[in-house]
């Protein structure tokens, strides 16, 4: 993520049409994982697991969106040895175009949330716009690797499963998409008593914060 890109985005406007004053706790926070065949959409790279997950009042809410999604492309050996998805097992399941609108209906209202958010919204919304749907802002998300970069300045290991660890997070299903967006809500849900020692209460409080970091 590059540095800076919060000074962008008006302090009110930074989580698109939320009320700023609510407090953090008792927002809804979609937090989004993929799984995917490589690192580059832009070279046919594709899904082929997503999953979703609600923090809402400060709780992971008990239910989930996941789903394998067929890429239409061969799964190379690599992504089958990190996630253990092999292209037999997504022989049948749907495009991640034909799952879109049940992600959609599942993230309504929720401020779209992950690690390193802005890899997944990458593979989401070509996706999307081919669908004809309005892309997710990245602008309009918050990604909790930027959030344990700044709690955390010193920490010289800021992998998912790092940060799990420090925060006493049990590491389970690490790269699985669901999985990994149960982890990060939790690890989001962990912060949140830091942030208010910091005075951060409310979006616009984390809003402001994000904004002054980004400037050094």
């Amino acid at each position: 993520m590059a540095r800076g890109k919060f000074v962008q985005q008006p302090t009110a406007g930074r989580f698109g049409l939320h009320d700023p004053e609510v407090p953090l706790r008792e927002q809804c926070f979609v937090v989004v994982d993929c799984e995917t065949t490589g690192l580059k959409p832009e070279h046919g790279d594709r899904v082929i697991s997503l999953a979703a997950v609600r923090l809402i009042g400060g709780e992971v809410a008990p239910d989930r969106f996941s789903t394998l999604i067929d890429p239409q492309r061969p799964v190379p050996e690599l992504a089958t040895s990190i996630t253990g998805i092999d292209g037999q097992m997504l022989a049948g399941q749907p495009r991640l175009e034909e799952i879109l609108p049940q992600f959609l209906d599942f993230a309504r209202g929720g401020i779209i949330t992950g690690y390193n958010v802005g890899f997944d919204l990458a593979f989401l919304n070509p996706a999307l716009r081919s669908a004809g749907r309005d892309a997710l802002c990245a602008a309009h998300s918050l990604d909790v690797f930027v959030l344990g970069r700044i709690l955390h300045p010193h920490w010289r290991h800021r992998s998912l499963e790092d940060m799990a660890r420090a925060y006493g997070i049990p590491v389970e299903g690490r790269h699985t998409a669901l999985g990994d967006s149960l982890m990060t809500a939790r690890l989001l849900k962990a912060m949140f008593p830091q942030l208010e020692q910091r005075g951060i209460k409310n979006l616009r409080d984390l809003a402001d914060f994000l904004c002054y970091c980004s400037l050094y």
